[in-house]
């Protein structure tokens, strides 16, 4: 009796759902089972039991039954439907109890959140397969005690060159890093991640240069390494040829520059015979000239200087790109560099009849640099204002201190740049009319020569240009030389500033 209370005290009691059956028909439940199922007592005992599971789940469920009938105490999992037709995993164990074999105790445990993280997992690792199939990286799984390698993905096994099963099973070191078998690496690593640079031993007995990162994992409670390489061959490859292709173009720029050089002053002789016999010719130490040797004489002496300009133009650009040109400072006043470039360009703006205007900020005082480079930066850029600039044009030169910056412009209303040609301006030898017969003259230096002495001067120089309206040209140079604590992009600090600029040096 006390044995048969037990029983019932367990078939009540119990969490899992319990039925007794002799076949199809219910003959008891518990009270899991109501709770499960969602069915009061009285139900479940009138209804089938086959009622209770999905077409798809019942014809195995029905095999299981016969199995225990045959075998006793089958074990299996399927699926029941719940009172709000909702489908649960249920484990289910039954076993024979009656003296005719045809009593059934059926024992049923909710698995669904288990079959539910069962899912979760396998669909993780459907995705962790298909990243480690289709990635671009190699990676192997390396087991941390041991150093042998677990697993490897496709990348993995081309890039070393062997079969998967010649790999796996082995020490990573017989692969990877060989040089460093006995001191390994990745062993100390504890949780951080090693990113560097090693190699891979191919089976040909080729080196590959890969860049490696090692990742410590635990995986079922088992510690291991995720090492991930790249192939760096085709960039270590690109590198090299690179760097020869660097080696190569500096020193073909420096073949360039002492060429130039070389030639620069070879020719810098024999024309400076010519300008000073010509001179001399002009001032008629030797006795008059008629009108036509004077005229051709004055041709000489004007196409000798032009030449030695050009020639004194190639020979500082080689200079600069040699890093052999040096500024030589001093203080002196924008005013006394400004009279000495307008009486330089003063002839060719009267020949074109060209209004020419030069101003200076009146709270500006002297500045610090070299005054031959930044009288060569200002006729450069007002020259072409000139040369640019149709008859009857205006060429406006400003100058205004901004903090420890001086912001010059020099501005035109000539025939102005395209966007086209806009990106060449600052190139040597490159010219935008550079056709044979090019109505404006010049080799193309003088602006690659403005930005050169502007960038020695730790300053900066941009324009603005609309094509048939004219350009404006600004450079900044620091006041002070010996201070240069404001950047550039300071010049643009207060708003009066703003407004100066946008009046003054507007295209």
């Amino acid at each position: 009796m006390a044995k048969e209370e037990i029983y019932r005290a367990l078939f009540e009691q119990s969490n899992d759902a319990i039925f007794i059956t002799d076949g199809e028909r219910i003959l008891e439940v518990n009270p899991g089972c109501c709770k499960l199922l969602g069915y009061d007592k009285a139900h479940l005992e009138k209804i089938s039991l086959f009622s209770l599971f999905p077409e798809e789940s019942l014809p195995g469920f029905q095999d299981a039954l016969n199995v225990t009938l045959e075998n006793r105490s089958p074990f299996f999992e399927t699926k029941i439907k719940r009172s709000d037709n909702s489908i649960l995993d249920i484990e289910v164990s039954s076993l024979i109890t009656g003296d005719q074999r045809k009593t059934l105790l059926i024992i049923s445990r909710d698995i669904t959140s288990r079959k539910e993280s069962e899912r979760l997992v396998q669909r993780e690792r459907g995705i962790l397969s298909a990243l480690l199939e289709k990635s671009l990286c190699g990676i192997v799984l390396i087991e941390a005690a041991s150093h042998k390698i677990v697993d490897v993905n496709p990348v993995a096994i081309k890039t070393i060159g062997r079969p998967k099963e010649e790999i796996v099973g082995n020490i990573c070191h017989q692969f990877i890093c060989l040089a460093e078998v006995g001191k390994c690496p990745i062993s100390d690593l504890g949780l951080s991640v090693d990113n560097s640079e090693r190699t891979i031993i191919n089976s040909q007995k080729e080196i590959t240069p890969i860049l490696k990162s090692v990742v410590p994992v635990t995986i079922e409670d088992k510690d291991f390494f995720v090492e991930c390489f790249i192939d760096l061959s085709e960039r270590k490859r690109t590198e090299t040829k690179l760097l020869q292709a660097k080696f190569a173009a500096e020193s073909a720029s420096r073949a360039k520059s002492e060429f130039l050089t070389n030639m620069s002053h070879e020719l810098r002789t024999p024309l400076n015979s010519i300008i000073g016999f010509s001179d001399i010719l002009l001032e008629k130490i030797f006795g008059e000239l008629n009108e036509r040797q004077l005229k051709y004489v004055n041709n000489i002496s004007v196409s000798g200087r032009h030449l030695l300009g050009v020639i004194n133009d190639i020979l500082d650009l080689s200079k600069v790109e040699a890093g052999k040109m040096e500024l030589y400072y001093s203080e002196f006043s924008i005013g006394s560099v400004f009279d000495e470039v307008k009486s330089t360009i003063l002839p060719l703006a009267m020949v074109k009849n060209l209004e020419t205007e030069f101003n200076i900020d009146p709270d500006f005082g002297d500045i610090q640099a070299d005054r031959s480079r930044l009288i060569q930066i200002l006729y450069n850029l007002v020259s072409n204002a000139v040369k640019f600039t149709p008859e009857g044009g205006k060429v406006s030169v400003y100058c205004k201190k901004s903090g420890n910056r001086a912001i010059f412009s020099v501005t035109d209303t000539g025939i102005g740049i395209s966007p086209e040609d806009q990106k060449y301006l600052f190139e040597p030898f490159k010219q935008i009319d550079s056709g044979t017969n090019r109505q404006y003259g010049g080799t193309g230096l003088g602006l690659a020569l403005v930005k050169q002495f502007v960038d020695m001067h730790k300053g900066r120089v941009w324009f603005t240009s609309a094509q048939g309206k004219g350009s404006s040209f600004i450079f900044e140079l620091p006041v002070n030389s010996l201070d240069e604590t404001e950047k550039p992009d300071n010049i643009f600090r207060d708003s009066a500033t703003k407004v100066w600029l946008s009046a003054n040096f507007s295209g």
